[in-house]
Order: C-alpha cells, then sequence, then structure tokens
C-alpha cells in the first residue's frame, strides 16, 4: 500500500521537496501512520497536532502548501481503494466517511499553520522555537468550523462550530462556499452537508450579531447567508442535507435550498423571523414556495413553531425520515448512488429546475412595494426590540411600531 502511494505521487508529479523514492516512502509512511492512528482513535483529532508540525518543518523548508496537502489527497485515494476492496455495505460508508474527515482534519490544519506563519512573516516577528506552536499548544485544538472531504466521488462538507451552534456567520458561510468551489473543481459528483458528530443542533440559523439593527436590509443580496444559499442552489451537482437535531431560522432556508434532504427523528425545523420582527426577503420566501404547499409555510412563518421529523416528512420538507443509527450510511449511499449518474445530465436538469422554480416575474411597482412594506418593518422598533430580546435572552415584546 505504501509502494502504492509513493507510485501515485509520483505520476501526480508531486516530486518537489522529496524526490527519491526513499524520502517519498518515509513521508508517506509518516502520514499513514497518522490516519492508522485516528482510525484506531474513530476520530480525527489524532491528526491534527502532527499535521501542524508537519506542516512548520515544510514552511520552513520552503516546499508549496500545495503539495504537502496533495499528499494527504493521493494517500486518502490509494486507502480509499484498499477499504473499497476489503469492505462492503454499512461498514464501508462508515469507514470512508472517517476517511474524509481525517483528511480534511490534516489538510485544515496544514493551511492554518502556513497562514499563521506567513502572517508571522510578514509582520516581521521572530521564527517559533518549536514548530508545534503554530498549530495551537493543545492537541485537541478543533480543525477548523467547516470541515471538507471526499469519500469516492461525494464530497461531504461538516459544519463544525460547536461553541456557537453551527450559526451561519460571515466566516462559517465563506468557508462552506470555498468548500464547494474546492468541491466542484475536484469535481465531486454529489455533496453531503451535515453538522459535525454529536452536536445536537444542526444549525442555529443566521448569526443574529451579524445582523444590522435597522436602517439597511438586514436580508441584503450580498448577506454571507444569502451569498451561501445561491452558491447550494448553482452547485453543478446534487447537494444534500444529512439533518440531525434541530434546524433554526436562515437554516432551513439552507436545507430546503439543497437539492434532497435526508433526516433522522431528532430532527425538527423551525423557520423563526416573526421572534425577530425580521421581514423576510423575497427571495427567501420563493425557495419555500417551490417546495411547500401556502398554508403549510404560512403555519410556519406565523407560529415560528418547530416542526416534528415526523411532521416534517409528512409536509415534504424533508425526502427521507430514517433512523439515528442509519442516517450517515443511508445518506452517503444515497450520494454514492447519484454519483454514478450521468454528471452533465444531472447538471443540466438542477440547472433546468433552478430557473423554472425561480422564475416569478414580478411588475416594477409591486416589488417597490413589497419593499417598501419590509423596509418598514426593519427599520421599526419592533425589530430593534427583537434583535435586544434575543441578546437577552428575553421573550420580545412587540407593539406593531
Amino acid at each position: 500500500m505504501i509502494d502504492e502511494a509513493v507510485a501515485a505521487l509520483a505520476q501526480a508529479g508531486q516530486a518537489g521537496r522529496s524526490p527519491r523514492p526513499d524520502g517519498r516512502r518515509r513521508e508517506v509512511r509518516q502520514l499513514f501512520r497518522l490516519v492508522l492512528r485516528c482510525v484506531r482513535a474513530g476520530c480525527a483529532e489524532p491528526v491534527i497536532r502532527p499535521s501542524g508540525q508537519i506542516a512548520a518543518h515544510c514552511y520552513a523548508a520552503g516546499t508549496d502548501l500545495a503539495e504537502i496537502q496533495g499528499s494527504f489527497t493521493v494517500l486518502a485515494e490509494v486507502l480509499w481503494r484498499q477499504l473499497a476492496g476489503a469492505l462492503a455495505g454499512e461498514q464501508l460508508v462508515t469507514a470512508l466517511g472517517l476517511l474524509a474527515a481525517i483528511t480534511a482534519a490534516g489538510k485544515d490544519t496544514m493551511a492554518r499553520t502556513y497562514l499563521a506563519l506567513a502572517t508571522r512573516d510578514r509582520g516581521g516577528g521572530q521564527p517559533a522555537q518549536e514548530p508545534a506552536a503554530a498549530a495551537g499548544e493543545s492537541g485537541d485544538r478543533p480543525p477548523g468550523i467547516v470541515q471538507a472531504g471526499v469519500a469516492g466521488q461525494v464530497g461531504i462538507i461538516t459544519l463544525g462550530d460547536r461553541g456557537r451552534r453551527n450559526a451561519i456567520s460571515a466566516e462559517m458561510a465563506a468557508q462552506v462556499i470555498a468548500a464547494l468551489g474546492s468541491l466542484r473543481a475536484r469535481p465531486a459528483r454529489a455533496v453531503v452537508l451535515r453538522a459535525a458528530p454529536g452536536m445536537d443542533v444542526w444549525s442555529a440559523g443566521h448569526d443574529i450579531g451579524e445582523l444590522p439593527a435597522g436602517q439597511r436590509d438586514p436580508l441584503g443580496y450580498d448577506d454571507p447567508l444569502e451569498e451561501l444559499i445561491r452558491a447550494v442552489r448553482t452547485f453543478p451537482a446534487p447537494v444534500v442535507a444529512m439533518v440531525h437535531g434541530t434546524v433554526w431560522g436562515g437554516a432551513l432556508d439552507l436545507v430546503l435550498s439543497c437539492d434532497l434532504a435526508v433526516a433522522d427523528e431528532t430532527a425538527s425545523f423551525a423557520i423563526t423571523p416573526a421572534n425577530l420582527g425580521l421581514p423576510y426577503n423575497i427571495t427567501g420566501l420563493l425557495h419555500f414556495h417551490g417546495r411547500l404547499p401556502v398554508n403549510v409555510i404560512k403555519e410556519m412563518f406565523f407560529t415560528a413553531a418547530p416542526v416534528d421529523a415526523r411532521k416534517a416528512s409528512q409536509w415534504l420538507l424533508i425526502n427521507h425520515l430514517v433512523p439515528q443509527d442509519r442516517l450517515e450510511s443511508f445518506t452517503l449511499e444515497l450520494a454514492a448512488t447519484m454519483a454514478t449518474k450521468s454528471p452533465l445530465a444531472i447538471a443540466v436538469i438542477k440547472e433546468q429546475l433552478r430557473i423554472l422554480s425561480d422564475y416569478q416575474p414580478i411588475a416594477a411597482q409591486v416589488y417597490e412595494r413589497v419593499q417598501g412594506l419590509r423596509r418598514q418593518a426593519y427599520d421599526s422598533s419592533d425589530y430593534r426590540e427583537g434583535l435586544e430580546a434575543f441578546a437577552q435572552k428575553r421573550q420580545p415584546i412587540f407593539r406593531g411600531t
């Protein structure tokens, strides 16, 4: 397996820092040992600190970041072929998901280390005495709020901002968009969007702290969540939302903007702008209108009440409701099935459906009237009260002014 990885690296033209086969073999063995440690532990954490150390040494030697990250990618592909020949069914799906998480964690740590060192050097700082310092003092440091990996031809994007319950901030949106860009270049033939394992909130929705406090449209065209939703809707391959836990506010717009959604019994869904006095935009309402009956949309928006998984399945918010222990394997199997179909046909069908569902002509004066009504709402005292109540963790008192 090591020899196969060395040969694959040589074929990929990544001679760079260690052109000799014995040098490449040592590098691959080191990475291979790291991956095995993670596999035995059942998580990606053991790869984080050593990856930072490797990246710091490579940075000092002048090695390009893409080269060492490419070593991870090639090694993962070799391991994937080995796993595909040795495992089957749920075991294979679980192993591939773990391998994707390990690869993503290693590459993300390397990128963060390079960025930290480059920033230090631009600032004229002194070289670090210990290479690991650039990767953080603790081996338990999280590899980032968004991780991306590939299992076969399926991309996996994991939202892992546990401290903020995956609130969709500008930073998170930018990282997911970047991950979609990298998977598009790869190219991945299907993508799974999920929360990190163990999280009981899929996403808390739009980062409320980043909303403007009036005098400006809170959900304008350049809002980070709006940009993320457009990236998902225009991605040329199927994007599947894998939902474990609760989905709040704008995160439900994101789920509905994915091509399919699979959830387990822990899932619930709530659209909550009425709790904030926030006038939802026409584009967002159109996303709901394209998926749900008007009476369902009204009930969800007017009550802001969570809809449990069973009702969500009945209302067709989700495509499949599966047992919790089958969620990951079922979703990856579904994505893998789509990845075997014609990518050109799927891309054009997806784009046609997007155009057909988005094309809703509105007279100019009607649009201007709606925008005027929205402006009255986001400039109102109710909107300010909604934001203040959220920040103070209390019930808002709306006066309709």
